[in-house]
């Protein structure tokens, strides 16, 4: 909050504020202000002591044609002193100084084509939808003196929003939008901040891997045909194709000082030393690989420990997914892959001290690597980079608190795509679905009767997170899970039984998990044999019930989450409800640290949802809980 005062200026607080208090009160309904009249572009001509910048741009650029025809658009307009701010920052005194490429881009930087979004629709984070330049913007809120004041990209605040036009909405700007033009490698390479960590990138080679920007190949009109029908969801959504394949990437980075001050590391050589006295081999041999581009070196193991093949900011590495679903005095926790061979991060939100993105937090030591909240969410064309606080390491205890705890994963965690294209969200009262084409997601494999949908976090479904991967028809699939640590652990499936599902059978690693599966029966079926905690005087907890239930091979729900609408589970915690199960899949010995692929084929056929899988070290099952 202080920061994001100190960036707007405190002698623009009083205006800001004012301006705002038009639009936007706490605890008080929409205000829209309509103009049904006049196209976008005319709005603005009308009011040049405001827009007569702006207009100059969108003139000079031929995007001002765009913005009076008819459509639907989103623009966020930045006004007169926003463009003037412009200027100056790029050394600049006006318009001429820049390229007609350039002017295009900054125009369209400001303008989501195809929808109109409301700030009532706005997310903490990344918008599911592109700007005209192919790039998602954030949107954040702040309490100001009573005011609800919104910002996009962090940095500029709305001054008046929710303006509706003939063909749109336009929401007013006090600083024009500014995105990097850099590729996440370039980004890092220009920050001074981290020389030693670029340095020791670039002797990995990992810079190469960070390169991916979008998969020009897909193109969403090749597939619009061949989807033959639009499926539409019991939620009301419509199966929608997603509009681009974008990759992404994030990178935790120490700083010099950090490593100079903290850990007495100053050259490459003083990385390469640490990494190799700390860096976690299974195989000891890796120990003598001397080549730093070797994905078994030391060095190698270390900087790609701190890269993920998904564009995470802040907000999305956990608290993203703490959505209205979550009982919100049980800690959350977020299994994430790096992009070093078969390792995982953890990250944490805990309830009692109320902090989030805790990584790598030490039951033993309460010790915890942590995000720097001054200097995070560095954007990229293609990543986000965030400066942590200590070094980040796969090492002995990092592997031996992964390997004793059970690892519960959402569904959506298993595809970067998701982030990659922002579909992984949650918006409370506005379901979207997806489907997807052959290959578009890398770890899944699915006949062509596979029809593989994703719906996002929606305040309607009784899900872990609110979401769930979702199949129609004959389908046949195979998912590759993240790495697990090496250990024995029994494997759930969670997911959530109605009428209209198929029947299917499940397999592990190819081999099947007991007789099939009928998602159509509930829990509280007599073949599963559920009662409802509260209800048995005899067994008021129902743990009774849980020991007969895992005889049988089935587990009530966890108790973290629950219904948020009512719409069709009562508003229920998962526990409570025989609309939520969970199948244990089987007990497993896993000999080292992998993936393992998770197999389904129907033997009926009807719909399939995969809410989530967990694993959990046969030592913690008896005194386990019920979270």
């Amino acid at each position: 909050m202080n920061k994001m005062i100190n960036n707007i200026g405190k002698g623009l607080i009083a205006s800001l504020l004012l301006s705002v208090s038009l639009t936007s009160c706490l605890d008080e309904p929409l205000t829209v202000t309509t103009f049904e009249q006049e196209m976008m572009g005319e709005y603005m001509e009308k009011r040049p002591e405001q827009f007569s910048e702006f207009i100059k741009l969108l003139d000079t650029t031929e995007v001002l044609g765009l913005l009076n025809a008819y459509g639907e658009y989103t623009l966020f307009a930045p006004d007169n002193n926003a463009m003037y701010e412009f200027y100056q920052s790029k050394g600049k005194s006006s318009l001429k100084g820049f390229t007609l490429d350039t002017l295009t881009k900054i125009a369209y930087d400001h303008i989501i084509k195809g929808y109109e979004v409301p700030s009532n629709e706005f997310l903490d984070g990344l918008m599911p939808f592109l700007t005209m330049s192919d790039r998602y913007l954030s949107t954040s809120s702040q309490s100001m003196a009573g005011a609800l004041v919104y910002f996009v990209n962090d940095h500029s605040a709305i001054i008046n929003r929710d303006i509706m036009v003939s063909n749109g909405i336009i929401h007013i700007i006090n600083k024009a939008l500014d995105p990097s033009v850099l590729n996440i490698v370039s980004a890092i390479a220009n920050d001074e901040r981290f020389s030693l960590f670029t340095q020791a990138l670039y002797e990995t080679g990992l810079d190469q891997q960070l390169m991916l920007t979008r998969d020009d190949s897909y193109d969403v009109n090749d597939w619009k045909n061949k989807i033959d029908e639009t499926f539409v969801q019991g939620s009301g959504s419509q199966d929608e194709l997603p509009l681009s394949r974008k990759y992404g990437f994030t990178v935790l980075m120490e700083s010099d000082s950090l490593y100079a001050n903290k850990y007495n590391i100053r050259s490459l050589d003083d990385l390469k030393t640490y990494a190799a006295a700390h860096v976690y081999h299974e195989n000891p041999a890796d120990a003598s690989v001397s080549d730093p581009k070797d994905p078994r070196n030391s060095l190698y193991k270390f900087i790609a420990y701190h890269l993920f093949d998904r564009k995470m900011t802040y907000s999305q590495f956990i608290d993203a997914y703490d959505t209205d679903h979550m009982i919100k005095t049980f800690d959350m926790y977020e299994y994430i892959e790096t992009m070093c061979p078969n390792t995982l991060i953890e990250v944490k939100k805990e309830r009692s001290s109320g902090e989030t993105n805790l990584i790598n937090k030490s039951v033993e030591t309460g010790e915890a690597v942590r995000i720097n909240q001054l200097y995070k969410d560095k954007d990229a064309t293609n990543g986000v980079y965030h400066e942590i606080d200590r070094i980040l390491i796969y090492d002995r205890s990092v592997v031996g608190e992964l390997s004793s705890k059970r690892l519960r994963m959402d569904a959506a965690a298993f595809f970067p795509e998701l982030i990659n294209n922002n579909m992984r969200y949650y918006d409370p009262a506005n379901p979207r679905s997806w489907v997807f084409p052959p290959n578009y997601i890398k770890r899944l494999k699915a006949s062509a009767t596979t029809r593989f949908c994703y719906l996002n976090a929606y305040g309607g479904y009784l899900d872990y997170q609110g979401d769930e991967v979702y199949l129609i028809g004959m389908y046949d699939f195979t998912v590759e899970t993240p790495p697990i640590p090496a250990g024995t652990y029994e494997v759930r499936f969670g997911y959530q039984p109605t009428g209209g599902r198929g029947a299917a059978q499940l397999y592990w690693d190819g081999v099947p998990c007991g007789i099939p599966l009928d998602l159509r029966i509930l829990a509280n079926d007599p073949l599963i044999g559920y009662e409802e905690p509260g209800l048995n005087p005899e067994d008021p907890d129902g743990f009774e019930n849980d020991k007969m239930m895992r005889n049988r091979g089935y587990m009530k729900g966890p108790a973290t989450y629950k219904d948020v609408l009512g719409v069709w589970y009562s508003k229920r915690i998962a526990r409570n409800s025989p609309q939520y199960i969970r199948r244990i899949l089987g007990t497993y010995t896993f000999d080292k640290a992998s993936s393992h692929t998770f197999t389904v084929k129907a033997v009926r056929e009807g719909q399939f949802m995969f809410d989530f899988l967990e694993f959990v070290p046969l030592e913690l099952i008896e005194n386990e809980g019920i979270e």
